[in-house]
């Protein structure tokens, strides 16, 4: 029925025309792949139950295709940056950070040329369709902002280096692996494993492992140097 209703709302623009849809992501990669169309508007949990976008493998197979990625969720209903019983912002909560990534920005890292809110107005809609077809980026004021504070900020004077092997480790305490797991997929002792949970926990100025877990959930384009940092 959402993807219907959207459907119904783009029709209403003489200058569209819907050459597609898909229920799936094998379904939207191989549509795109046939029909090469301007764009494709997708929504960014298209299968259903799944928890990972379909924009890695639609860039795959059609790689020359903007897509317009739309938020399953309004910034203040998404459960990463706002999850229950918190308050968003609040320094004092455990593991607290004051600019969670959202899908959008993964949606952005992963490949998407525009984002779009559920709240935003038809014309925003069209507007963003026009602008993302033509060949031009067009991100929400949210999304946006994110980006330009991510530029300003990285590798800004302070910021903490972390180790590829640092992030290796955080990517498996995210993952809920303890000491003794992490040193056996990682073939390193456990007190090399400590020393490592203690770097970050210095660098990130967190308090315990759950903290840096919260902080891999919260953040999780902080992984995305794996395979491009060195020890």
């Amino acid at each position: 029925m959402d993807r219907l209703g959207l459907i119904a709302l783009l029709r209403t623009q003489s200058d569209f025309v819907i050459v597609g849809e898909a229920a799936s992501t094998s379904d939207a990669a191989a549509l795109c792949k046939r029909l090469q169309p301007n764009i494709v508007l997708l929504a960014l949990r298209l299968d259903p139950g799944g928890s990972k976008s379909a924009i890695g493998p639609l860039r795959a197979r059609c790689p020359n295709v903007p897509i317009l990625a739309v938020a399953e969720r309004g910034e203040g209903q998404c459960l990463v940056l706002n999850p229950p019983g918190s308050r968003r912002g609040d320094a004092s909560a455990p593991g607290a950070c004051s600019s969670g990534t959202d899908c959008l920005q993964l949606a952005v890292a992963e490949g998407a040329t525009g984002t779009i809110r559920r709240s935003a107005t038809p014309e925003e809609l069209f507007r963003a369709v026009r602008l993302v077809a033509s060949g031009a980026a067009w991100y929400e004021s949210g999304t946006a902002t994110a980006i330009m504070r991510h530029a300003l900020t990285n590798g800004a004077a302070g910021d903490p280096k972390i180790s590829q092997r640092e992030l290796e480790v955080a990517e498996l305490i995210a993952a809920g692996r303890s000491n003794k797991e992490i040193s056996s997929a990682l073939a390193i002792t456990e007190p090399t494993v400590k020393k490592h949970v203690g770097h970050l926990l210095l660098k990130l100025k967190l308090q315990d492992r759950l903290q840096i877990g919260l902080y891999v959930a919260r953040n999780p384009l902080f992984l995305r140097p794996l395979g491009s940092r060195r020890d």
